[in-house]
């Protein structure tokens, strides 16, 4: 009944009975390592990359719940008030012309229906991106278990030996489609950068509230341009992010934040919410302070730097308030300021420079927002209109100097941060209406954003434009022929510098003025149409003197206007466009009241 061992089994590879089970051993060790690779593996991808989806996933979930609610309370206002209408006999749409009422409440609800149906077409996308990062999630995990290998090697009767190893993962194509038999949709390359450099964006922000003082200091030594990219966080997504921070956080008695992630971002990164476009202005102010604040702290700062935020400091002193504020990649101060209560004013003028122009120049520009909005407010009051008006200056972009004035580079990049800018106010007070000034060359970025962003202003005043596109000459066209934009422009014939920017080697040299449906304002001096004063006596207004946006006491703008160019009779100063001298910008401010007046 009994055999030797060596002869019961067949050892393979050939030996002894002796080491018979150490190579079964060493795979059975080798395939305990690999998993326990793998157990690492997953355990990491489980705590960090798909718990962060986790979190991703909830909150799509939540803001998609919140937009069915709110979408369903205004549908329901809409519903109601159309009834209303309906159901009175007095209303017969042959009459009429219309099944709808005119109230405020309908208004409103349009309105709001509108920006949520703008606002699902975003959430969507950011579904899709979140698609996307699980789908690469789980290819990435695949990637790292494919190459774990030990203890799967299985050895045949003859010897031969047999490998099985993991060689597909994930989903392919990196997408899923929406629904049975549907294409993945299409997200341009455009669309699909720019929500992942924001949900990078806000995930950093929140991270800025839990890192040690030293990583917070380290990474952003290392990202210096950091608090400029905040703003391109889309509105919605800005908004959802400031809620979440906010749900979190406490304030004292005074209004201080005290505890949670926006009492730790007051302390040490004030600009992280400063910058977020589509937040309260009352908030960005407060943060923005804080951040001027902080900067001038700062022992780092170059005498150039503290200087200019210095002009910006002594503009808050004079009634202006912070709307942005931050270091560009090159270290350049820049920003956007306002007066008036930008949350809740039926009127918003955003006014912006020309070329050669920066923070540097925060003196003439701060007087001319106050001017401004002192100004169109006092003609709004002579008509009875008491819905006010704020005013912004918007100083976030980067000019050029004379020797760019034909180029698009400055002009493009300044109509994608004016067109964030503007699209975070529309996203606080949508029923606001919009109206985009600018000056030389920042006329052309003004048309440029109009161009790429249809209907974000409602009404542009151009003022000595060195010029725009052919394209967007045609878009500008017909948005004015449709009823999407109005157009005003005004030049002078004392202005010697702006016609440079319109030379046929310029890349926009369309004067605006050529553009069919434009309403040319004067600027040459003369009577000023439908500016109304108290005691009803006619307003003269003087003639632009030369390129300068407000009153000037340079050179540049004062010798060609000397007689003979006799150096001894040379003007004191030059009026410019936007000076409250001038006719061209009282003639705008007249003009922007009567707008106003016509949609009482």
């Amino acid at each position: 009944m009994w055999s030797m061992i060596e002869g019961a089994l067949t050892i393979i590879p050939d030996g002894s009975p002796t080491n018979a089970l150490d190579e079964p051993l060493a795979s059975a060790k080798e395939f305990a390592e690999a998993m326990s690779q793998v157990k690492s593996v997953l355990v990491n991808a489980a705590g960090e990359t798909f718990a962060k989806l986790e979190q991703t996933r909830a909150e799509l979930q939540g803001t998609i719940q919140n937009l069915n609610d709110r979408h369903r309370s205004h549908s329901l206002i809409l519903d109601q008030e159309i009834a209303a209408y309906v159901a009175d006999p007095e209303n017969d749409p042959t009459i009429t012309g219309r099944n709808h009422p005119e109230t405020d409440a309908y208004a409103t609800a349009k309105v709001n229906l509108d920006l949520l149906d703008e606002e699902a077409a975003r959430l969507a996308l950011e579904v899709d991106l979140f698609h996307r990062e699980m789908a690469q999630a789980e290819q990435d995990l695949a990637d790292k278990i494919r190459n774990i290998s030990g203890g799967d090697e299985v050895t045949r009767r003859d010897g031969s030996r047999v490998t099985t190893s993991q060689t597909a993962w994930g989903l392919y194509p990196p997408a899923a489609a929406p629904g049975p038999g549907e294409a993945p949709r299409v997200v341009s390359l455009d669309d699909y950068f720019g929500l992942a450099v924001a949900r990078a964006t806000a995930q950093r922000i929140e991270w800025f509230a839990t890192a040690t003082d030293q990583d917070l200091e380290d990474w952003l030594a290392t990202h210096p341009d950091f608090f400029a990219t905040v703003g391109f966080i889309p509105p919605a997504q800005a908004q959802a992010l400031y809620d979440r921070l906010r749900s979190r956080s406490t304030q004292d008695a005074s209004g201080i934040w005290v505890t949670g992630p926006l009492s730790a971002l007051w302390n040490r990164a004030p600009a992280t919410i400063g910058n977020l476009n589509g937040i309260p202005a009352s908030v960005r102010a407060e943060f923005g302070a804080r951040e001027l604040e902080r900067l001038l702290g700062e022992s780092t700062l170059t005498e150039d730097q503290r200087a200019r935020l210095n002009l910006i400091d002594k503009e808050l002193g004079k009634g202006s308030n912070v709307l942005s504020l931050f270091l560009d990649g090159d270290g350049e101060v820049r920003g956007s300021l306002f007066v008036g209560d930008l949350d809740a004013a039926g009127q918003i003028i955003t006014v912006t420079h020309g070329i050669g122009t920066d923070t540097s120049a925060m003196g003439e520009w701060g007087t001319i927002l106050r001017d401004l909005q002192r100004e169109s407010a006092q003609q709004l009051d002579q008509r009875g209109i008491t819905s006010g008006t704020a005013a912004v200056l918007f100083m976030e972009w980067d000019s050029g100097e004379w020797n760019t004035v034909q180029g698009m580079r400055e002009a493009v990049l300044g109509a994608d941060r004016e067109a964030a800018l503007v699209s975070g106010m529309r996203r606080v007070n949508p029923t606001a209406w919009q109206e985009g000034w600018a000056h030389s060359l920042g006329t052309t970025m003004v048309a440029t954003n109009q161009a790429h962003n249809r209907g974000i202003f409602d009404h542009l005043t151009l003022f000595g434009s060195a010029g725009v596109t052919d394209g967007a000459a045609t878009k500008l066209a017909t948005q004015i022929e449709d009823d999407t934009v109005s157009v005003s422009a005004a030049s002078s014939w004392l202005d010697p510098i702006a016609w440079m920017g319109r030379t046929d080697l310029s890349t926009h040299p369309v004067d605006p003025k050529t553009i069919p449906g434009v309403e040319e304002i004067g600027a040459h001096g003369g009577v000023v149409e439908n500016y109304l004063t108290a005691d009803g006596h006619p307003v003269v207004g003087m003639s632009t003197q030369g390129h300068n946006a407000g009153a000037s006491t340079e050179m540049l703008y004062r010798l060609h206007r000397a007689p003979y160019w006799t150096l001894g009779l040379i003007p004191e100063d030059s009026v410019g466009y936007l000076d409250p001298r001038s006719e061209s910008f009282l003639q705008a401010v007249a003009d922007y009241a009567e707008r106003a007046e016509e949609r009482q």
